[in-house]
């Protein structure tokens, strides 16, 4: 029996009207039973409905775009386990499963589900600023404390179930989930985590202590981060969204969630396959 499919496609990609008619052409010859989300379905002059609304009615969310539009799904349909199969649309992706070009021949494995579901770490993070009290419910790659477009060195004193780790002077910091270890993270040295791993990193970004390095935690451990006087103000990103800045005085606290988003990929596609195409790993014992 054919699974119910949720449909989006980030209209922004290019080719976005195409994919969609060849999905939509597939699913009705086929007799699949689908639902639109509302700027997809707008593409072809339909109603649609809600991602959050579409979790709650079908057994796989096909999504069109690249990996900022996974995250975007992921937000959205949050604490919801339907998988999410992405279809890479866009350029270097880790969490889109197939290619533009693979797709329609790999529909009826993925739509009889046939396909690999991988559960992935969720950080969330609760915090006071200004004396006010704020919460971010779901991180699926990273949480981001750094200067931003102030010249000065960030200074921030963090803190693992209550014991003093140091006191960071740096660019700033990334904490990162498994996923995440491939997006931001990777860029300031820090190690690639398989991504069921039950872990996460924190990873200082152009550190003024070179013995700084990145530091990788148990997925039950709780950090904090300070804003000591002297220390503010820093700029606040998770997923690549800003939230706001930090100023002395203010604090983060940091944790993995009981709840996962679960990614779906191709049962003969495993990570590393991925990490040797998307990195360009080669050498002599490496074949394609």
């Amino acid at each position: 029996m054919s699974l119910r499919v949720g449909l989006f496609v980030n209209k922004e990609k290019r080719g976005a009207l195409e994919l969609l008619l060849e999905l939509l052409e597939y699913f009705k010859k086929h007799n699949v039973c689908f639902s639109l989300e509302d700027s997809t379905a707008r593409l072809v002059g339909l109603k649609g409905v809600s991602l959050s609304q579409i979790s709650t009615e079908v057994d796989l969310i096909l999504a069109a775009g690249g990996d900022g539009t996974i995250i975007r799904i992921a937000h959205e349909i949050f604490p919801s386990q339907v998988p999410i199969f992405g279809v890479n649309t866009g350029s270097l992706g880790f969490l889109t499963a197939v290619s533009r070009d693979e797709i329609i021949p790999e529909l009826p494995k993925i739509l009889t589900g046939h396909f690999r579901k991988s559960p992935r770490m969720v950080l969330k993070a609760i915090g006071s600023a200004y004396g006010k009290d704020f919460e971010i419910p779901c991180s699926l790659n990273d949480i981001v404390l750094f200067r931003g477009s102030f010249s000065h060195m960030t200074t921030i004193d963090v803190f693992a179930q209550g014991n003093l780790v140091t006191e960071y002077q740096s660019d700033g910091l990334v904490i990162a989930t498994p996923t995440g270890s491939t997006a931001y993270a990777l860029s300031t040295g820090g190690p690639i985590v398989v991504p069921e791993s039950k872990v996460f990193s924190l990873n200082p970004i152009c550190p003024h202590t070179l013995t700084n390095r990145s530091l990788v935690f148990a997925e039950e451990m709780v950090l904090r981060f300070s804003i000591p006087l002297g220390g503010g103000p820093v700029r606040l990103e998770y997923d690549g969204i800003a939230y706001g800045d930090l100023h002395p005085g203010d604090w983060l606290q940091v944790e993995a969630r009981p709840e996962s988003v679960v990614l779906g990929f191709l049962e003969e596609r495993d990570f590393f396959e991925i990490l040797r195409k998307k990195l360009r790993w080669s050498g002599a014992a490496v074949e394609d």
